[in-house]
């Protein structure tokens, strides 16, 4: 008699199919991310941030990591709650989620006060930021492309006539962090940010 208690899910087919080959399902690995962002320049209209995300396994095993910079909007503190400020986030912990669930969360609660629904632009955002919507993390250069965002950057540099910070290569930089997040950021993805 064939043993239906260790069958995979239909739900568990219906998501693995990409990874297995013909009559063997791969189950995604249970990972979770944790970035943890510390701010180490402040310049006139822009932050820069070192950057390490890290992926776990079920057991807090590390099994992968990424480097690199992030540049966000000039720090003030006491504008960083406030809605439309561009200026950095308040220091804290985060999550970071996709557009998808983000999009799905709002548009539910918009429709239930009759409003349309919404469509957002960046794949991943950071989540639940006091006093302040829309913080993702998107491609960018220079102080003037973030709004309160994250920049990935490879590397980075100073103007000192202009006291502002850049970062280089975002778009190499973003799309291996995307993909570090597609690889291992099922179980969640966090971000820490910490000041100098």
């Amino acid at each position: 008699m064939a043993n239906y208690f260790n069958r995979p899910s239909i739900f568990e087919i219906a998501t693995a199919f990409e990874d297995g080959q013909e009559g063997e399902i791969k189950q995604k690995p249970k990972t979770n991310v944790v970035v943890n962002t510390n701010r180490i320049g402040y310049g006139k209209n822009s932050t820069i941030s070192e950057f390490t995300a890290m992926a776990y396994d079920e057991t807090g095993n590390k099994v992968d990591s990424v480097k690199g910079y992030f540049l966000e909007p000039e720090t003030d503190y006491n504008r960083a709650k406030v809605k439309n400020s561009d200026t950095s986030i308040a220091q804290g912990n985060y999550n970071i989620i996709s557009r998808r669930d983000l999009e799905k969360r709002i548009n539910t609660e918009r429709r239930k006060k009759g409003e349309t629904d919404i469509q957002l632009t960046y794949k991943w955002y950071v989540d639940s930021v006091p006093g302040r919507t829309g913080i993702a993390i998107h491609t960018g250069n220079y102080g003037k492309d973030t709004e309160g965002c994250f920049l990935p950057g490879e590397n980075y540099s100073y103007d000192k006539a202009a006291e502002t910070y850049n970062v280089w290569n975002s778009k190499k930089k973003t799309k291996e962090l995307f993909d570090f997040f597609d690889n291992y950021g099922y179980n969640g993805i966090k971000i820490n940010v910490t000041p100098k």
